[in-house]
């Protein structure tokens, strides 16, 4: 003999709700590390330059200067 419920098969929301829960996360995590890689930005690049005259001017100029 069959058995009929009379319960409500949920189990495609469920599946539904989980991979919008899922994206949600995922693009909140993305948009939070957008927002760090944008903070950083400016400090990262004014390091970046000053390694940069740091290694093609001054360290030549002080070897120069010393007669390597």
């Amino acid at each position: 003999m069959v058995q009929i419920s009379n319960k409500p098969n949920i189990n495609g929301m469920k599946t539904a709700a989980d991979d919008a829960e899922y994206s949600s996360k995922l693009l909140a995590r993305e948009g939070k590390l957008f927002a760090g890689l944008l903070a950083t930005r400016f400090k990262g690049f004014a390091y970046g330059a000053c390694i940069a005259v740091l290694l093609i001017v001054i360290i030549p100029l002080i070897a120069k200067l010393a007669g390597f």
